[in-house]
């Protein structure tokens, strides 16, 4: 398809012709932020091939289920084959043109890579304000086209120092938007964004900056950066959502959790491969998401060794925080669950219930699985199927 019947969505027609250095795409959820900084980026590739654009998210392996997979995506809707690296996230067009991955997690990495022409941070409420000035330091020099900063994310957090780098900046291109600028969205997502409680409705539905969530349920968790040897892990199937594993250690009463898988569009037996490619000690106890008996029952097949979990809900909550949980600084999404994991609330009258709210919840119910299940004991009278 040329690109000129490539739809676009008209909302953002000032940024695809922005030449600004620093463009902030901000707003909602299912808003077309990403999309279309996609749909840029692929076809300023496919009209210059000196381009070279840097994708970057907060941590590498991030990117291989969202950037990548999207930008792929996008080229094929120009009809353009390109050659698409799984293993450096490196996407080559018919011209050599090329987009590639980083992670602010590998600076090192970063440091090494020169002749960018443009940058997109996807994602940029997870990175700090020193990491993205040493992002924009990379983008200089002569390039054959222009130079341009691409930030998209949610304004989950009024306190971002995004928001205080926009108000003293007030050239800089901004666009913000909200479902409703989407013409492309199904009723079903506008739906579930309508059906948030308001608190996290003013930031994905309106998208409106936001202030402290009401009802979330860890809230004292810290990060560290040292590697751990696992004691066991967790896990919560999914399919269309991710499957989520986690390793767990413990150093009572400190609890160290580390997001390992989290993936979307695993069978059981990729799921598998990716279990005996991850876990060094097969000897190591999991415990599953007993919903689904079948799986568990193979995972055992494959020698390893798979515990149904006991999924109580509020008891488990309540035991797993009776600990000090420290969250792998690489595990994004576990952080991400974690600060948005809630109680959800009566719609009318806004009280809490004691049932969380059903929402991004892979890798927290992963974690409550395993330490629930593990250190209270309850292996003697679950066991192993």
């Amino acid at each position: 398809m040329p690109a000129s019947a490539v739809q676009y969505n008209s909302r953002y027609s000032g940024y695809i012709t922005s030449r600004d250095r620093y463009a902030v795409l901000f707003g909602g959820a299912g808003s077309g932020k990403s999309y279309t900084v996609a749909q840029k980026l692929v076809y300023r590739c496919i009209s210059h091939k000196r381009e070279r654009i840097l994708v970057i998210r907060n941590v590498y392996r991030t990117c291989r289920e969202s950037t990548f997979r999207l930008l792929i995506e996008v080229a094929s809707t120009f009809g353009v084959e390109v050659t698409a690296n799984r293993s450096d996230l490196s996407i080559t067009f018919p011209n050599g043109a090329q987009i590639i991955h980083a992670g602010l997690d590998d600076p090192e990495k970063l440091k090494s890579i020169a002749g960018i022409t443009s940058v997109w941070i996807e994602e940029a409420s997870e990175v700090k304000e020193e990491a993205f000035r040493q992002v924009d330091l990379r983008l200089r020099g002569d390039v054959p086209t222009y130079k341009q900063l691409t930030l998209t994310l949610n304004p989950t957090d009024s306190r971002l120092w995004i928001r205080r780098w926009l108000d003293e900046n007030p050239d800089l291109f901004v666009l913000r938007t909200t479902w409703r600028d989407n013409a492309f969205l199904d009723q079903q997502y506008i739906d579930v964004l309508k059906s948030l409680p308001d608190d996290l409705r003013a930031i994905y539905e309106r998208g409106e900056w936001g202030e402290a969530l009401k009802g979330v349920i860890y809230t004292d968790w810290k990060t560290y950066r040292e590697e751990r040897e696992p004691d066991f892990y967790g896990i919560d199937f999914g399919y269309n959502s991710p499957s989520a594993v986690v390793a767990v250690t413990v150093t009572d009463p400190e609890v160290y959790v580390k997001e390992v898988i989290y993936q979307s569009g695993l069978t059981n037996s990729d799921l598998i491969a990716e279990l005996k490619k991850t876990i060094g000690n097969r000897n190591l106890p999991i415990y599953c998401d007993a919903a689904e008996p079948d799986r568990i029952e193979e995972l055992i097949r494959e020698g390893l060794q798979a515990y149904k979990a006991d999924k109580s809900v509020k008891d488990g909550i309540d035991f797993v925080k009776r600990y000090n949980i420290n969250v792998h600084a690489g595990s994004q999404n576990l952080q991400n669950e974690m600060r948005e994991y809630r109680w959800d609330e009566d719609r009318k009258d806004g009280s809490l219930k004691d049932v969380p709210l059903k929402r991004n919840d892979h890798a927290v119910d992963a974690m409550r699985y395993a330490i629930y299940t593990h250190m209270k004991g309850a292996t003697n009278t679950w066991g192993v199927w």
